[in-house]
């Protein structure tokens, strides 16, 4: 008997030992919703909870990692991150007074993008037909009509500071039907969530205006305590992001848009 208690304690070892192993990474996020990268507003993980926690996940799964996940004020996460309250935080862009208590995945002494998170980008979409020209500063079109925005996204400043009227409306859905009613001039939107909308929706009579309206990348960042104690780890989770993130968007963007229709 106590032969067969040596062995049974032999064999369970290793697998305690493994899921002793497992890491958990602690990671703070805001509050707020940041359509469709983080969803919901409060305390709580939203359901569906975000492209960006999609992407996450995935690359923890990748990699047999857990992820503890606290929602807070933005400036609160931030701070949370000085203080070594969580390990991480997203989404954020790169900034060098962030960097000077938070790691980003780094190249050749710049910022990585390859590595990014999100890339929230913005376009003037338009009809094909329709005479609307945009210079990166200065909006013409035929009309003076306003363009279509959703209501409460961050362009909506950009565009009041290009002295540009706008028209908000709460779904991409109103957005596009004013558009091809001729209502609005063009929409300004997302073109992760424009350019899936069109595809959808084989929308072949709307075009994409270039410059984009403007174009910022965002990382998930980690405290230096952290990334000193874990340098290994954290490389892995900036390079399985990079690898699985186009993917990721692609593949769960529908879900988002149903859930802003």
């Amino acid at each position: 008997m106590h032969y067969l208690f040596l062995i049974l304690v032999m064999f369970l070892n290793p697998i305690a030992a493994h899921a002793s192993s497992i890491k958990t990474i602690k990671l703070a996020y805001s509050d707020i919703e940041s359509f469709p990268f983080q969803m919901g507003n409060g305390t709580s993980v939203a359901k569906p909870p975000g492209l960006s926690i999609d992407i996450l996940e995935h690359a923890a799964t990748t990699l047999n990692v857990n992820i503890e996940y606290i929602r807070l004020p933005g400036k609160r996460v931030l701070h949370h991150m000085k203080a070594n309250q969580v390990d991480g935080g997203f989404i954020f862009s790169y900034n060098q007074k962030r960097a000077k208590y938070a790691d980003y995945p780094v190249k050749d002494g710049q910022v990585d993008s390859t590595l990014r998170i999100a890339t929230l980008d913005y376009f003037f979409y338009k009809l094909k037909e329709q005479e609307v020209k945009w210079d990166g500063t200065k909006l013409e079109s035929v009309g003076n009509r306003p363009v279509g925005a959703h209501n409460g996204f961050s362009i909506i400043n950009k565009l009041k500071k290009n002295e540009i009227s706008t028209l908000e409306m709460e779904s991409t859905d109103q957005l596009f039907a004013m558009l091809k009613k001729r209502r609005i001039a063009a929409v300004a939107i997302q073109s992760n969530i424009a350019d899936s909308y069109i595809k959808e929706n084989e929308l072949s009579n709307i075009e994409k205006i270039t410059p984009p309206i403007s174009t910022k990348y965002y990382y998930l960042i980690f405290s230096h305590k952290f990334t000193k104690e874990n340098p290994e780890l954290v490389q892995k989770m900036w390079k399985a992001i990079g690898k699985i993130r186009d993917e990721i968007i692609a593949r769960n963007m529908k879900t988002y848009l149903s859930e802003s229709n």
